[in-house]
């Protein structure tokens, strides 16, 4: 459970400083390596959040989602599973594509829930997902949803109990101990305090599996989806002063006009600047100082967590 007092880590009970990094907005354990937003932001996830249509940038996009979500699929092997449940599902986007006999997708949104229904693809609300026991899933995902929960702890529990003795976890967190945090500051993509509450290291999220009963089987550092088009968008917010602009061309329902500047610094980072976002990239990656990972993690004897 979250701490009734804001300052307080979740993990070890130390009291918090003040800044992550040179921002205010955050409590930081300089033990566990946690940051988190002094103030949790008021995220409505309504009845029209997904229902948006799909625009020409989005549409051209859509094959290079396809590969970033047989990607995904690697980390946990290609062969056919019996039961895949992902977590922050949206759309049913990336969970359509997924080798499963059965589907689940858990999604706070009504219009998400609706949206994935169409599709042929099962549903559970967070509140649903939170109750249940024993689904058998072989598979758990959370692809970049830790970090917008309140409690993330409570998901992590009901994931263990989800999952069959073999299953695994597998999580795609931002990792504020990287390079990019470090040179973006503000700038970072991945730090969106609108939405992000936690921000976790390699050290606070291993910290969290365990104490809700898993245990890490490896950490990767090379995320061509979230970590290599982290950094792009990362160079292209510092350019610009703007905030996520490919990303805001690519959300569906977004009525986004960039502005000249935008288009400019993007169009430079998407060409004459794209050899330093690759080597920025390569390096953080090599030295696991990426500003993404991805963990993938398998139950161990249940651990209460107190």
């Amino acid at each position: 459970m979250v701490s009734d007092k804001r300052n307080i880590c979740i993990f070890c009970k130390s009291k918090a400083v003040s800044g992550m990094g040179n921002i205010p907005d955050y409590w930081y354990c300089s033990v566990c390596l946690l940051g988190w937003l002094k103030k949790i932001p008021r995220i409505v996830y309504n009845e029209n959040y997904y229902i948006g249509k799909s625009n020409f940038a989005s549409i051209i996009f859509n094959p290079i989602a396809q590969f970033f979500y047989f990607i995904r699929q690697t980390y946990v092997g290609l062969h056919k599973k019996n039961i895949w449940i992902d977590c922050g599902a949206g759309e049913g986007g990336f969970l359509r594509t997924v080798r499963a006999r059965k589907k689940f997708g858990v999604e706070i949104s009504s219009s998400g829930r609706k949206m994935m229904k169409k599709i042929g693809l099962s549903t559970l609300s967070d509140k649903e997902f939170l109750l249940a026991k024993k689904l058998n899933a072989d598979i758990i995902s959370f692809w970049h949803v830790i970090e917008h929960l309140e409690e993330p702890i409570s998901y992590l529990f009901a994931a263990y109990e989800n999952l069959n003795e073999n299953g695994k976890l597998v999580i795609g967190i931002p990792n504020h101990k990287s390079f990019e945090f470090k040179v973006f500051g503000k700038y970072w993509f991945h730090l969106v305090p609108d939405y992000h509450i936690w921000h976790f290291s390699p050290k606070s999220i291993t910290q969290l599996l365990n104490k809700t009963g898993f245990t890490v089987e490896f950490i990767d550092n090379w995320s061509i989806e979230h970590h290599l088009a982290g950094i792009l968008q990362s160079f292209i917010n510092k350019s610009s002063g703007s905030d996520s602009v490919l990303h805001r061309l690519l959300k569906r329902g977004l009525n986004y006009s960039p502005s000249l500047k935008d288009i400019l610094w993007s169009v430079f980072w998407l060409s004459i600047g794209l050899p330093v976002v690759l080597l920025f990239w390569i390096a953080s990656s090599i030295l696991h100082q990426s500003g993404t990972i991805v963990i993938v993690a398998s139950k161990k004897d249940k651990v209460v967590y107190s």
